[in-house]
């Protein structure tokens, strides 16, 4: 009996149900903004490389002597002129010296002066007949040989001179004391930097660029370098002849115009502008959206019956920044790519495309 029973029910239940109204009629398309696809067979890529600001003339000054360093005059941060004493070393043993030099000079002299007299007295008693001429020959020897000693005395002064000069280390330009690497007591080798001195002239920009784009930049008359955030014309003015080991970059080196307020060591940016031979398309930011398996898609506006239905199309991202990305995939030049309102669409949606006001 429960069988019966239950085919009852369901007959019931079906004479219940209301009688089935009629097809609501097709809802109006969805007006959506888009953009006409551009496809490009390559697309950019702008890389900004860092590079540091140094002067062109900056030298790191020292002594050609070694020595102590008896006085340092500057220090850093002041502005300095040409010529200018920087430093000086303890010369003491320099001036003992010259005084030395100057004593066995003075002693030459009085023995040259003697022999002269004894010369000019042998001559006349040879003119009388009562002197030989070895006796003469003998003291012209030695006049030849107080000479010679007189010379090198005289020499040696003058190298005494030119050492007590460089005991002082004078500025080769004008300038200013960036950085002071010793203090007064200090024993200094030769060459052994002391002071650092950054001229007030044009600055140079130094900046590593990777080997692949250095023939993006040759023939290139300007360039715009960033320096404290300003924008500058900077011309290239040489290269380096190998690669950087650690950063496998080759150092360009670019002229930069006389500015105020330059600082040894700033950072700067190049900006360099890289062509890749891929067919692409720009689209903006905001008309992607994350697909299966990692793919993106685009929605686009595809004819259908006299109307405009949507497709998702998947793309592969090539390159992008905060604004636009440039793709490829399932795309064709001159396809409507919606751009704004993507959360409320769905693909086979109708919709009727439009430019963005």
């Amino acid at each position: 009996m429960a069988r019966p029973l239950t085919v009852l029910m369901l007959l019931v239940l079906t004479g219940c149900q209301p009688a089935e109204t009629a097809s609501s009629p097709d809802k109006a398309p969805y007006p959506v903004v888009t953009e006409a696809l551009h496809m490009q067979p390559d697309y950019p890529i702008s890389h900004r490389f860092v590079g540091r600001l140094y002067s062109s003339t900056t030298s790191q000054v020292g002594f050609e002597l070694a020595g102590v360093v008896d006085a340092i005059s500057v220090d850093t941060g002041e502005r300095v002129k040409q010529g200018q004493e920087l430093a000086r070393l303890d010369d003491a043993l320099l001036r003992s010296e010259a005084e030395q030099l100057t004593a066995n000079l003075a002693q030459i002299e009085a023995q040259q002066s003697l022999v002269d007299t004894t010369l000019q007295r042998q001559r006349t008693l040879e003119s009388q007949g009562y002197q030989s001429q070895q006796q003469i020959d003998e003291l012209l020897s030695q006049q030849n040989e107080l000479a010679a000693l007189a010379q090198q005395l005289q020499a040696s002064l003058s190298a005494n001179t030119i050492r007590r000069q460089k005991s002082k280390l004078t500025a080769p330009f004008d300038g200013i004391v960036s950085q002071r690497q010793l203090a007064p007591g200090q024993v200094v080798s030769p060459g052994q930097p002391v002071l650092t001195l950054v001229p007030d002239a044009q600055g140079e920009a130094r900046i590593g660029v990777p080997v692949r784009l250095l023939s993006r930049l040759e023939g290139q008359p300007q360039f715009t370098i960033e320096v404290q955030g300003q924008p500058q014309q900077a011309t290239l003015v040489g290269r380096s002849a190998e690669v950087n080991p650690v950063t496998r970059t080759v150092e360009l080196r670019f002229a930069l115009p006389p500015m105020d307020n330059l600082v040894n060591g700033d950072l700067v940016y190049l900006q360099v502008e890289e062509r890749v031979a891929q067919p692409a398309a720009k689209v903006p930011v905001g008309a992607l959206t994350s697909g299966l398996r990692g793919r993106w898609n685009l929605m686009v506006a595809a004819p259908s019956d006299g109307g405009y239905v949507l497709e998702r199309r998947d793309v592969t991202i090539l390159h992008s920044d905060d604004q636009y990305a440039f793709v490829s995939g399932a795309i064709a030049d001159n396809e409507q790519v919606v751009v704004m309102g993507l959360q409320s669409l769905v693909s086979g949606q109708a919709v009727t495309p439009g430019a963005k006001e």
